[in-house]
């Protein structure tokens, strides 16, 4: 592969990632936009304070999607079809793994979150409705 092509792979693929942050953050603008109509200013702190735990779930994806598929195709590259296949089994059962355990915390331990985050008496039941 030439320096053109490489080049041209790097921004393609950058700007795909930048678009598609850029995607999170309308929607997380067009949320804030909403809930501040709807709530008010106890509902913004609601979602504020909720925002970093999204933000610790969507990264867990990332995390493991990326270098699953990474890791996937540097196997697949080098004909190591056995090693690409369980490396991509064991991709789907860490993410289903966490999507069951950031499940359960979500339904039996959000209110504690809630108050680890530092919710008061006015805003911790809309914090906790909008982590479950």
């Amino acid at each position: 592969m030439n320096n053109t092509n490489c080049f041209k792979d790097f921004i393609k693929y950058s700007s795909l990632n930048v678009l598609g942050m850029v995607g999170l953050s309308c929607y997380i603008l067009a949320d804030t936009f909403f809930v501040s109509k709807g709530l008010g200013t106890n509902g913004l702190t609601a979602l504020n304070l909720a925002i970093p735990i999204y933000s610790f779930i969507h990264g867990s994806g990332l995390m493991i999607g990326i270098g699953g598929g990474t890791k996937y195709s540097i196997l697949k590259s080098q004909n190591d079809k056995g090693a690409a296949n369980r490396t991509f089994t064991n991709a789907v059962i860490l993410a289903l793994g966490f999507a069951i355990a950031f499940f359960i915390i979500g339904i039996f331990f959000s209110e504690a979150i809630v108050e680890m985050l530092g919710a008061d008496e006015t805003v911790f039941h809309m914090s906790k409705t909008y982590l479950q």
